[in-house]
């Protein structure tokens, strides 16, 4: 048993608990129960005092691709011996949970399933990393030119067998291209290069096996498609509209989006080149639109991604956290649950994670400070970090 006693609180990300602080008991890797402070510690338990430091539930990143190290890696990832994709996708999983992230999803794997090998490894105590939720292979037009990351289908019979096969070979949900590149030549940004029907045959087919569908969708009209194909994540959702964004309220969907922030922001580092010149002349178009998604409709839960390689993640493992502050003006509290509570609802697993509470899995950061009144506590790696009630750093 742990415990940890003198935690300091978030009270909406902590449950059935009043107080400002207490004591966290820790029993087969799972919160056996909170505490006020100066409870009797159990014979026997191991104690780590946090000494007013603030007790979060784990982070959640629902936009990964392990296997990413450098943008090579996606264009090249044929080339690599699937021996060094798979241990290049481990360091990926173990640092990320060094800085808190204690649940992933994988949501574009190469054809040698790293991730997925990854996981079960994990799952079966052979190495150290977070909770892995993974999509396999991306399912695709042949229009994207991957043929390392996709699995290419045409029509709604196609998509339905690919669906089917990616479930057979161990896929927890699906993942689709739904549209162009945001930074592509084209009279509309993102543009759709998947029809209709084919992504209302891969909802279909997942929702029965109990499970979802996901898109890559950055143009209004491709974003607009995937909405009303009944596609549960939309990921990057860069220019979703008002009309859109309307239907998913008017309809009560489950619809929720994905921002990522942190890769939009590392071709803004790059004026000078052809996609740092794209994306400059479209950020303000894309700022508005998830603003606006963000303020006006509060119903619609937004999730938490960063959708970079290991190498650049690895410069700045918190950039997220700013990033949704400056560049979006979001609350404190809305950027603290999209990270936690609200990445668990949009994957079905806020039974389990994204808060605290009695029965859930004992995953928690501890930051020095109060992330409710100064974000900025959340702009550098958490002062510990445990997973499963065992203590990572």
């Amino acid at each position: 048993m742990l415990v940890l006693k003198n935690c300091a609180f978030v009270p909406f990300l902590t449950e059935d608990f009043d107080d400002a602080c207490g004591d966290v008991l820790v029993k087969d890797g799972m919160i056996e129960k909170i505490l006020p402070c100066g409870s009797e510690v159990p014979e026997g338990a191991e104690v780590m005092d946090l000494a007013g430091k603030t007790l979060l539930p784990g982070l959640i990143d629902l936009h990964v691709h392990l296997f990413y190290q450098t943008v090579s890696d996606v264009m090249t990832g044929n080339a690599i011996p699937a021996p060094v994709i798979t241990l290049n996708a481990y360091r990926y999983a173990e640092e990320l949970l060094k800085d808190g992230y204690t649940t992933v999803r994988d949501v574009g794997d190469l054809h040698c399933r790293a991730a997925m090998h990854v996981k079960k490894m994990i799952e079966a105590g052979k190495m150290t990393g977070p909770r892995i939720t993974t999509s396999g292979p991306i399912i695709s037009s042949n229009w994207t030119n991957l043929d390392s990351l996709d699995i290419y289908a045409c029509g709604s019979d196609g998509f339905r067998d690919a669906v089917r096969k990616n479930f057979a070979n161990g896929s927890d949900f699906i993942k689709l291209y739904g549209s162009g590149s945001l930074l592509m030549p084209s009279n509309e940004p993102g543009y759709p290069i998947l029809e209709s029907d084919e992504i209302e045959a891969a909802v279909l087919i997942a929702r029965r096996n109990s499970s979802y569908v996901s898109v890559h969708a950055h143009g209004p009209t491709a974003v607009d498609m995937c909405v009303r194909a009944g596609v549960h994540t939309i990921e990057h959702a860069s220019m979703i509209t008002e009309d859109t964004l309307k239907y998913i309220d008017d309809n009560h969907l489950d619809t929720a989006l994905v921002y990522t922030m942190f890769a939009i922001d590392e071709i803004l580092e790059e004026p000078d080149t052809y996609n740092g010149q794209r994306m400059n002349a479209l950020i303000g178009r894309i700022t508005d639109s998830l603003k606006n998604a963000y303020n006006n409709h509060r119903n619609i839960l937004i999730g938490w991604g960063t959708d970079v390689g290991f190498e650049l993640y690895r410069t700045d493992p918190m950039r997220e956290f700013r990033l949704r502050k400056e560049m979006l003006g979001m609350s404190n509290e809305d950027i603290l649950k999209q990270a936690t509570i609200n990445s668990a609802r949009i994957i079905r697993q806020d039974d389990r994670i994204g808060s605290l509470k009695a029965g859930k899995y004992a995953d928690f950061v501890v930051v020095d400070g109060d992330p409710v009144a100064d974000l900025s506590v959340m702009y550098k790696v958490p002062a510990h970090v445990i997973k499963g009630g065992t203590v990572i750093r």
